[in-house]
C-alpha cells in the first residue's frame, strides 16, 4: 500500500496485528486463568481503540485516498479495454495477411504483457478500495468507549442444584352418589270386562206382557193418556188391575234387547222390558 499515507498506513498495520492478537486469544483461551485473559484482552482492545480514534483523526485524508484509488481504478479499467481491443485488431489483420506470423507473434507477446501488468494493478488497486472503505465505515461508526468494560466473571462455583419443584396438591375429588334409579313405568291396566246384566226374571216378563195385553184389549177412549191424572174410580181400578209392584230394572237392561218403547213425556226410547223412563222416570204403561 506505498500509494497511500505513511501515517494511515502505519495505523492501518497496527489495527490489523490487534485484531489478530484478539483472534489468537480466543483460540488460547484454556490456556490461563479467567481473570488473566480478561486482564490480556482489556489491554489489547485498550490499544486497538486509540489506533481508531487516530484513523478518525483522519478521516478526511481517508476519504481523499479512497476517492483517488476509486479514480486510479477507473483509469486503469480503461486501458485494460483499450489492449485488449488493440490485441483483437492485430489478431484479425493477421488473420487477413496484412501481419505475417513473427510479426503478429511479437504484437501478441506486448499487448499480453501490458494486459497483465494493468490486471495486476486493479487487483492492488481494489483491494486499497476494499480496506479503505472498510476503515471509513470503522470510523464513521460512534464510539463506545465510554461503555466500562464488562466484569470478569466470578470464580466459577459450580451451582446448587434447584430444588425439586412442589408437587401440585391433587384437586379435592367429590364424591356424588350415583343417581336413583327412575322406576318402571306400571303397565296399564286390562280393560275390565263388562259383567253381564241379570235378566229379568220371567215372572216380571209374564206380568208385564199379561198388562199390555189386557190394555190393548181395553177401548181407546177409556185408556187414561197419564194415569196420574185419571179420575179416582179409574184410579182405584188401575191398582186393582196392576200387577205387584216391581222393582225397576238398571238402566243397562237385558243385553240384546232393542229400545223400542217410546216415552209419551219426553219422547226417550226404552227398552221394552222398563216400566219407567230412564230419562225422566215417567211410568211407561200407561203410555
Amino acid at each position: 500500500m506505498t500509494n497511500t499515507d505513511p501515517t494511515i498506513e502505519s495505523l492501518l498495520e497496527q489495527r490489523a496485528l490487534y485484531e489478530q492478537w484478539l483472534a489468537k486469544l480466543d483460540a488460547a483461551a484454556n490456556k490461563a486463568p479467567p481473570t488473566v485473559r480478561m486482564k490480556v484482552r482489556g489491554d489489547y482492545e485498550a490499544r486497538l481503540h486509540g489506533v481508531i480514534e487516530q484513523l478518525r483523526g483522519h478521516g478526511a485524508t481517508i476519504t481523499e485516498e479512497l476517492e483517488r484509488h476509486q479514480a486510479s481504478q477507473a483509469a486503469l479499467d480503461g486501458e485494460r479495454r483499450g489492449a485488449e481491443e488493440q490485441l483483437s485488431e492485430a489478431e484479425v489483420r493477421h488473420a487477413v495477411g496484412e501481419y505475417t506470423e513473427e510479426e503478429w507473434q511479437n504484437m501478441s507477446r506486448e499487448n499480453q504483457g501490458r494486459l497483465d501488468g494493468l490486471r495486476e494493478q486493479l487487483r492492488s488497486v481494489g483491494n486499497e478500495i476494499a480496506r479503505l472503505a472498510e476503515v471509513q465505515t470503522l470510523i464513521g461508526a460512534p464510539s463506545r468507549r465510554s461503555e466500562p468494560p464488562p466484569a470478569p466473571p466470578p470464580v466459577a462455583e459450580r451451582p446448587a442444584p434447584p430444588p425439586p419443584p412442589e408437587p401440585e396438591p391433587e384437586p379435592e375429588q367429590r364424591y356424588e352418589p350415583p343417581p336413583a334409579p327412575r322406576p318402571a313405568p306400571k303397565p296399564p291396566a286390562p280393560p275390565r270386562a263388562r259383567e253381564p246384566e241379570p235378566a229379568s226374571p220371567p215372572g216380571d216378563e209374564l206380568a208385564f206382557l199379561k198388562s199390555v195385553s189386557d190394555e190393548d184389549h181395553m177401548p181407546a177412549s177409556r185408556r187414561p193418556s197419564n194415569p196420574g191424572a185419571s179420575s179416582p174410580g179409574h184410579g182405584s181400578r188401575a191398582v186393582e188391575a196392576a200387577p205387584p209392584p216391581i222393582a225397576p230394572q238398571s238402566k243397562t237392561g237385558a243385553p240384546g234387547v232393542a229400545k223400542t218403547l217410546k216415552c209419551g213425556e219426553c219422547g226417550t226410547l226404552n227398552r221394552p222390558t222398563e216400566w219407567y223412563c230412564e230419562r225422566c222416570g215417567a211410568e211407561l204403561a200407561g203410555v
